[in-house]
């Protein structure tokens, strides 16, 4: 384990440092259909490459504890991000307790 002096701050870094930002912006995609979602998230992402680049951002998928079947929006963002904005996405991470994502956008 690695030593830290007193007075000192340990720096973050990779996935620690990515959940623990403050997100630019966060999409909350409760109560929406995958339709909905998926459209509400390609337009987010869209608007936040261009204008926040290297920043963070949330989208909260909600775990789907009241979906009739099992979770979809965490799937299909997931899907999103690894093929429609791969290029644009640098590093992401699920949050602590699970339903919400962190983006870092390319800088």
């Amino acid at each position: 384990m690695p030593q830290v002096r007193e007075g000192t701050t340990p720096k973050l870094s990779g996935t620690a440092l990515l959940i623990s930002e403050i997100p630019e912006d966060e999409l909350d995609l409760h109560g929406l259909s995958a339709r909905e979602a998926e459209v509400r998230v390609c337009q987010f992402l869209e608007r936040h490459v261009r204008i926040s680049r290297g920043r963070v951002v949330h989208i909260i998928t909600g775990k789907g504890t009241h979906s009739d079947g099992p979770p979809v929006l965490p799937g299909l963002v997931d899907r999103l991000v690894r093929e429609e904005f791969s290029h644009d996405v640098v590093e992401h991470a699920g949050l602590v307790g699970g339903g919400a994502i962190a983006l870092r956008l390319r800088g």
